[in-house]
């Protein structure tokens, strides 16, 4: 699915998230999202990067809330 490895996810967020605690937030994400991802027969890398990378886009549309997610995407 995710043709980005964990390292160049990684510097993206970094790059694109200055917020500290939205970085501790999105690795938090990421570290569960890998605990799980068996339990729902769930690719643990897919699952942990898509943990990581979930709010890439939230500091930049954060007063556009509809545009969460879409920017990320582009």
């Amino acid at each position: 699915m995710s043709a980005l490895q964990r390292e160049e996810s990684w510097q993206l967020m970094k790059t694109k998230v200055k917020n500290v605690k939205l970085q501790k937030h999105m690795l938090a994400t990421e570290a569960i999202l890998r605990k799980i991802a068996p339990i729902f027969q769930g690719d643990v890398e897919d699952w942990g990067l898509a943990g990581l990378l979930h709010d890439i886009d939230y500091e930049e549309t954060a007063k556009s809330p509809k545009l969460h997610g879409i920017k990320s995407a582009e």
